[in-house]
């Protein structure tokens, strides 16, 4: 199996790259720390020489990142990650983490570290605070990969803790000893970390670990492989009382954090960290931070919280607030500081998130109030390019019935397809393309489908789920067939009828009448990736008649469904070379018990 490889190099070993012996690992004895500048190591101060990997060491690195470009099997990288993490703790993992080659092997194999690996790997990486690893720009991610990689570590510990549980035991504590080593350099030095360019990534990353949850922008692993699973271990209990302290450091120092955006990005995670883990520490974070940005003013002036909105830095920060601030909290913020002030705040390019964050998570009575505000106005929004707040505004009213007439009568309005009542008919095409009655020239009554929008798309999909469908429901009725298999074909037109099939407002006549209008074009479905996946979804919800008509549909186009990646995978869905041999069969296995059944009835029975 051994093939030769680059001459000096040597042959390949079962590790895929040749195995360098412990004496020359050794980083030349130098224990001295390391000095960073801003774009790297620096080589020492006035001549010193600094540590650093030896050329063979790099080059074995090198090696070895080339091996994990070129692509291993499952077996081979089983092998070839012990053997290369091994290296990587002899070697150091510090030098290892600031070399090129170095950090980028140890970013692609420490997804899959096992936990004594990980805990010798990850000690040497907190050292120094900035002087060290975490304030390097390779170094730095290395330590995210690593700190994410612990949750999951732990919860492998916890599984199989009978068996080796002596140097499980031991390299937990070396894990939970790194962790809150440096939780005190950060918590010590908030401000300085969370400003880094490099230690800004190392401070997410350790709030969501001391959290518990999962990392974000965490390094894909090799083709072919996935990232073992952790099996929910329970949070050590060490790590909340850490995670409050730096949630106090943070606020101690609030008015510094606030800018550039990597201290920013820091307090938004702290805020979404501290809500999912519940605790109290967040409350008294989103609450200091909505007295820095918007403190309360009198009634008279212009609202705080409507300028910080419509700030680029502060925006971003008064958006995570309002995410994770309480019903109580969000009814005195609208009442105080938004309410008579909507119509500006959903026509500005940036406080308009801010009013969608707040319609995301508001209690009913102020969607009611929002509703009662914006509502006639919601044309103006929609003229300047905020479809958003629409969507926001009908998602919000989604879960109260209440409001959900009032909410279409609006948006109907503020597409001019309300009143008269003929236009209605034509809502499905004006609201999925965002475009208002009357817009372009000759506008007529005639229902069509052009373009389908992303927030088109939402805006029909929250209709579908209200409790009285019926104008939707009419509008996509009074489309012609292809129109109705184009809305399918479209990416996100094909999620609308997601919920034509899966909303229980619709009425299952209703739905058989509209999937009676695909007959004919189901090829065109079957061959087409988005079309396709529909397929699939009425297929799983249609009775057995409903699926011989559509197989026999297809069965006649067998030869054009095998030239299509997409057909063919439809085609073995739907078992046609079994349906076209034996069909009895295949109508038994069909009606099976353990085949699911829908409401459609006699679909496509004529």
């Amino acid at each position: 199996m051994a093939t030769a490889r680059g001459g000096a190099a040597g042959t390949r070993s079962l590790s895929g790259v040749p195995a360098l012996s412990a004496a020359r690992c050794i980083v030349g004895g130098d224990t001295r720390p390391f000095v960073f500048s801003a774009m790297g190591v620096r080589r020492g101060e006035r001549g010193r020489g600094g540590p650093g990997l030896e050329p063979d060491t790099a080059g074995y690195f090198r090696r070895a990142l080339e091996t994990l470009q070129e692509g291993l099997s499952p077996e081979e990288l089983a092998l070839f990650a012990p053997n290369v993490l091994a290296e990587a703790v002899t070697a150091g993992p510090g030098p290892a983490a600031l070399d090129p080659g170095g950090s980028r092997v140890l970013r692609a194999l420490l997804p899959r570290a096992p936990l004594e690996v990980l805990g010798r790997v990850l000690p040497p990486l907190v050292v120094g605070g900035l002087r060290g690893p975490a304030g390097h720009p390779t170094g730095a991610r290395v330590l995210e990969v690593a700190l994410a990689r612990v949750l999951p570590a732990l919860g492998e510990a916890t599984a199989g803790r009978e068996e080796e549980e002596e140097e499980e035991e031991a390299a937990v504590g070396r894990l939970e000893e790194a962790v809150g080593r440096l939780t005190a350099e950060v918590t010590g030095d908030a401000v300085a970390f969370a400003r880094h360019p490099a230690g800004s990534f190392v401070v997410r990353a350790l709030l969501r670990v001391l959290g518990g949850t999962p990392g974000a922008g965490t390094p894909q692993l090799p083709p072919g492989e996935a990232e073992p699973k952790a099996k929910g271990p329970a949070l050590p209990p060490s790590f909340p009382p850490l995670l409050g302290q730096l949630a106090e450091a943070f606020e101690e120092h609030l008015s510094s954090l606030l800018s550039p955006a990597g201290a920013s990005l820091c307090l938004q995670v702290a805020l979404e960290v501290l809500h999912r883990s519940q605790s109290p520490a967040c409350s008294r974070l989103c609450d200091a931070l909505i007295g820095q940005l918007a403190p309360p003013g009198p009634a008279s002036a212009e609202s705080a919280l409507v300028r910080g909105l419509q700030d680029p830095e502060r925006s971003r920060l008064l958006e995570a607030a309002m995410t994770v601030a309480g019903p109580q909290r969000l009814r005195d913020l609208f009442r105080r500081e938004l309410k008579g002030r909507l119509r500006g705040v959903a026509a500005h390019r940036l406080a308009n998130h801010g009013l969608q964050r707040l319609l995301d998570h508001a209690p009913a009575d102020v969607v009611g109030e929002v509703l009662s505000e914006l509502g006639p106005a919601l044309a103006e929004p929609l003229a300047r390019g905020h479809p958003g707040v629409l969507t926001a505004l009908l998602g919000a009213c989604r879960p109260h019935p209440h409001l959900q007439q009032e909410a279409l009568c609006r948006l109907l309005q503020a597409f001019g397809c309300w009143e008269p009542r003929e236009r209605r008919r034509a809502c499905v095409g004006l609201l999925a393309g965002l475009r208002p009655f009357g817009d372009e020239e000759g506008a007529e009554t005639e229902p069509s489908l052009g373009a389908v929008t992303l927030h088109g798309s939402l805006l029909l999909q929250h209709l579908l789920h209200f409790r009285d469908p019926g104008p939707v429901l009419g509008g996509l009725q009074a489309l012609p067939p292809p129109a109705l298999a184009a809305l399918a074909r479209s990416p996100p037109g094909s999620r609308v009828w997601d919920a034509v099939l899966s909303s229980p407002a619709v009425p299952a006549r209703a739905r058989r009448r509209l999937l009676r209008k695909l007959k004919g074009h189901f090829l065109s479905l079957a061959c087409h990736r988005n079309g396709s996946r529909v397929l699939d979804a009425v297929w799983a919800s249609a009775s057995v008649p409903a699926r011989a008509a559509i197989a026999e549909e297809l069965a006649s186009q067998r030869e054009a469904l095998q030239r299509d990646p997409h057909g063919r995978g439809v085609a073995r869905t739907l078992s046609l070379d079994l349906f076209l041999r034996r069909r009895r069969l295949w109508e038994r296995l069909q009606a099976a018990p353990d085949r699911r059944r829908g409401l459609l009835g006699p679909l496509l029975e004529d």
